[in-house]
């Protein structure tokens, strides 16, 4: 069965909702989305690079423990 393109799709942003209707703005939303999905660092990588930017950081900006 073929699933259709939904009427609408909403997303909130820090401020308000978004609501966007017209199918090629949806699509180009959908583009936007899989790029950033697909560059995005695995969980892994992630903690790499924060270990990496802490132990970078100099004495004098890092908090005490």
């Amino acid at each position: 069965m073929l699933e259709s393109a939904p009427g609408a799709v909403a997303f909130d942003g820090t401020t308000s909702t978004v609501i966007i209707e017209d199918l090629e703005e949806m699509a180009t939303h959908a583009q936007i989305f899989e790029a950033l999905r697909s560059s995005a660092l695995t969980p892994a990588q992630t903690l790499t690079f924060l270990r990496e930017c802490l132990a970078s950081l100099p004495e004098s900006e890092k908090e005490p423990t």
